[in-house]
């Protein structure tokens, strides 16, 4: 596949676009922090009538704080594991611009084996020890479906390390994947973009054909490469060698802005290309 590092163009963005799909840590932060920029630059899409849904590997319990705080119609939590959303008492959905109108609850849709997360659990406890600096991230206990260990937050291990207990998941039979803060590991098939799929399906019946050419994915680290494959329409806000050595297939086109600053760089080409006649 080829890949582009490019200024923010509109000429990039899908013509009828519906909704922006993003990753969290590192695409919408800067080390580690959410700028008035960026949560102004999500607003400006919101009050252009786009749909948005974060695609993090954060926590249910981030993911619970995004959906009462954040302009978002949906988020997709734990790396793919779970999804919730707002609905009505008819059980309709609630998007961001009826939130002032009436009242909601949550729905949540669970991907991944829940069961099997206490033997994976165990288990890191046992291998943490043999990968330091490697410890539990600070969101673990907030978790339902998948695990997350800090190798970039609170703590910086070398990408080696990183790298060595990803394989040591794929051993054992569970999915790993390293995001720009935390190694998520998981049991189960799904990933970020199997899980967004089924809900654009379920909440605005998209079919994968409609998702693919009518959302666009801005992401920054290895954990979204399924995004990156799936959503033709994206970004990554890091750069090529971020990526070289940890996926399969690289993403196609790069912000020259890196972290939340490309991030608003396309947030602005997006609202440029719906406003163009």
């Amino acid at each position: 596949m080829g890949c582009d590092t490019t200024e923010a163009s509109e000429e990039a963005i899908p013509s009828r676009l519906y909704g922006v799909l993003t990753d969290v840590d590192g695409t919408l932060t800067l080390h580690g922090q959410l700028r008035a920029s960026t949560y102004e630059a999500l607003w400006s899409l919101h009050h252009s009538g786009l749909k948005i849904i974060p695609v993090t590997g954060r926590s249910a319990a981030w993911g619970h704080m995004m959906l009462h705080q954040w302009p978002i119609d949906a988020v997709i939590a734990e790396s793919g594991g779970l999804a919730m959303w707002r609905v009505n008492p008819s059980g309709d959905l609630v998007t961001a611009d009826q939130l002032d109108r009436q009242a909601f609850q949550f729905e949540i849709q669970y991907f991944g084996d829940i069961s099997a997360r206490k033997d994976l659990v165990s288990l890191a406890e046992q291998w943490m020890p043999h990968y330091p600096p490697l410890c539990w991230a600070s969101d673990q206990s907030q978790r339902l479906v998948d695990i997350a260990i800090d190798w970039n937050e609170q703590v910086k291990a070398p990408r080696d390390v990183v790298t060595r207990f990803i394989e040591q998941c794929h051993k054992e039979g569970y999915r790993a994947r390293a995001s720009n803060v935390h190694i998520n590991a998981w049991a189960g098939q799904f990933d970020k973009a199997s899980s967004s799929l089924n809900l654009l399906k379920k909440l605005f019946d998209h079919d994968r054909q409609r998702a693919q050419s009518s959302w666009f994915f801005v992401g920054d680290a290895p954990n979204d490469e399924s995004m990156f494959v799936n959503f033709p329409h994206h970004v990554a806000v890091q750069g090529p060698e971020y990526f070289q050595g940890h996926v399969e297939q690289m993403p196609k086109r790069y912000a020259s802005a890196q972290a939340s600053a490309g991030f608003e760089a396309w947030a602005q080409a997006i609202q440029r290309a719906i406003r163009s006649p």
